[in-house]
């Protein structure tokens, strides 16, 4: 770490943050966040992806394609995150090529993820909610006898957001899958019976 600051550990508490796209790139240490694009039509936001601990936030800032505008939601109580120069951080890829391996690897994560998003948003509100609960049971669940916990900021309004949908859907639905066994419940926070879970 340079004297400069070229790398500096930041903390955000639980609030939704402006992103100001800069030539930096954060890497996330602890925490839970969220990625939303802004629908000025429908005036409302979408999740595109959920940030988790390793992952990396601002590759974008290498690009020299418009940006969509979006923000960052902090989801967790608190978001633990260092900031990296993005000149420092090329510097040591000079000196150091075997990171070359692990932002390779991240930047895989983060296209799988967008890519898992652009299938759900073909499907039926339904498939779509079914998907998001098995995606995020792999991402941030915790295994608990024969369910799976999800984190109790996982709730219908972010759901609603991920999913593409009303929130009074979301709702209507998470009723139907009680009923079908694969929630214990329909209020954050949710457990989903395992034996439904491709993992």
């Amino acid at each position: 770490m340079s004297a400069s600051g070229s790398l500096m550990r930041c903390f955000f508490d639980l609030v939704p943050l402006r992103w100001v796209s800069s030539k930096h790139i954060f890497f996330v240490v602890e925490g839970h966040a969220a990625v939303e694009l802004e629908d000025k039509i429908r005036r409302t936001n979408y999740i595109s992806i959920f940030v988790h601990p390793y992952n990396i936030l601002g590759i974008d800032s290498f690009s020299t394609f418009p940006k969509k505008e979006h923000s960052i939601t902090v989801m967790s109580d608190r978001l633990t995150l260092y900031k990296i120069d993005a000149e420092f951080l090329l510097n040591t890829l000079a000196l150091k090529p075997d990171i070359h391996d692990f932002l390779l690897t991240s930047i895989a994560d983060i296209f799988a993820r967008h890519y898992t998003l652009l299938g759900m948003i073909a499907k039926s509100p339904k498939e779509r909610l079914y998907m998001a609960f098995q995606n995020l049971a792999i991402e941030m669940g915790t295994a608990i006898k024969d369910e799976i916990l999800l984190p109790s900021f996982i709730t219908q309004a972010v759901l609603a957001r991920y999913c593409r949908t009303t929130q009074p859907n979301v709702s209507n639905l998470l009723t139907e899958l009680v009923n079908e066994g694969f929630l214990s419940n329909r209020k954050s926070p949710y457990h989903i019976n395992k034996d439904f879970l491709a993992i």
